[in-house]
């Protein structure tokens, strides 16, 4: 029990660690743009970078970690994480800070990846649902307190102590994995790395790939992702720069965020049990959807404040709530022989699909909330027409 516990605590630390050093910086864009001279196009790069570099590197983190073990290659991750922060820290010109987030990333990929690898290995049925209940309260938790602990260190010590406090958050979770997680893949000690067959991982990742279920439910868990980075990406733009808010202030409106995230967590709790995954998916999905045409509608009639742009954007991140566990659970359902590829994949592909939607989100005006509002209904109502064209494959999940 004592083991599990601390398996549990260890989970829940690696898996809030990408999600902390992500939001606390939030508070921080404008003051980047305004630090470096750059257009707020620019600074939104730093957002882009990371996630491409944590999408890529989970490719390799995923077979390395069913080959050779969770232990020493979330290690190795971390210890990249933690380089690359501390580079953002000591950054001299935006195209450092460009790289290092790019480093920082690649590195957070072991953390996105393993700890979903590392639940798996340690739980099953019941139990394995219990330990991701505990992660996902974490996760709540971290997306209370990054944004108003940042916000409160920009306006007091500035934008390089955000990332000094990441990489101090990133050098305890490395002391306490270092120290107290056991390896928890079985593997064998004498495989050498030549031994590594990269031809049967890419037969694991053609045949995930080529199963219609996990392309599917992957895509729907991308589509709303990709919504909460695109507020992530703008909200902090918007409500500070357009709104006039504080970084502290900004902190503390995404408290509504992260009630919403709570509540979206209660309604699948309450209708996991009694409802199919196609219908939840639905649900979501119509939720994305309303968040955007919510936002749009109060745009058009020129009702503009800030709780125009959080209330619909709540609504999204219920949506988005709904969805993303049973994508998931969707996702892994036929592959759990092959944990840590199969995490791989969904990783990268829902990290690669939110970096191509920041990416694409650069070039548009973000000075009033139609990007993001537009953003919200393209991403909904894809998701919508994936769930209700393929209703057969999803209805067999």
């Amino acid at each position: 029990m004592h083991d599990r516990l601390k398996i549990i605590l260890i989970i829940c630390l690696i898996a809030s660690l990408s999600r902390f050093v992500l939001d606390s910086y939030l508070p921080s864009l404008p003051a980047i743009s305004q630090y470096f001279l750059i257009p707020d196009s620019r600074t939104q790069l730093t957002l882009t970078t990371y996630l491409f570099g944590f999408s890529l590197s989970q490719l390799i983190y995923g077979p390395l970690s069913d080959q050779y073990g969770r232990r020493r290659v979330i290690l190795s991750g971390i210890t990249i994480f933690l380089i690359g922060n501390m580079v953002c820290a000591i950054a001299t010109n935006h195209i450092v800070l460009l790289i290092a987030r790019l480093i920082a990333g690649i590195g957070a990929g072991a953390c996105g990846v393993l700890n979903r690898a590392i639940a798996s290995d340690c739980f099953k049925g019941q139990e394995l649902s219990r330990a991701w209940s505990y992660t996902t309260t974490t996760l709540v938790i971290t997306l209370i307190i990054a944004p108003i602990l940042g916000g409160y260190i920009q306006e007091i010590f500035g934008w390089r102590s955000n990332f000094l406090l990441a990489s101090f958050c990133i050098f305890i979770v490395l002391f306490i994995v270092l120290k107290f997680l056991p390896e928890t893949r079985d593997y064998n000690e004498q495989h050498s790395i030549s031994s590594l067959k990269f031809q049967e991982i890419l037969q694991n990742y053609y045949h995930i790939l080529t199963t219609p279920t996990f392309i599917l439910c992957t895509l729907c868990y991308t589509l709303a992702f990709s919504g909460l980075i695109a507020y992530f990406q703008i909200s902090p733009l918007l409500l500070i720069n357009i709104f006039g808010l504080t970084p502290s202030q900004y902190g503390w409106y995404s408290l509504i965020i992260a009630g919403s995230y709570l509540i979206g967590g209660l309604l699948v709790n309450h209708l996991a049990p009694r409802v199919n995954i196609r219908y939840l998916l639905f649900l979501g999905a119509i939720l994305l959807v309303c968040g955007g045409m919510l936002m749009l509608i109060a745009y058009y009639f020129r009702y503009t404040n800030i709780f125009t742009i959080i209330i619909p954007s709540a609504v999204y991140v219920i949506g988005a709530r709904i969805i993303i566990p049973n994508a998931i659970a969707g996702s892994m359902k036929n592959f759990r022989h092959l944990g840590g590829s199969s995490s791989a994949l969904i990783g990268c592909i829902q990290m690669l699909g939110s970096a191509s939607v920041s990416l694409i989100i650069t070039n548009f005006d973000y000075t009033t909330p139609s990007l993001l509002a537009f953003t919200f209904i393209i991403l909904g109502m894809s998701a919508l027409t994936i769930v209700m064209l393929f209703v057969d494959l999803l209805d067999v999940i």
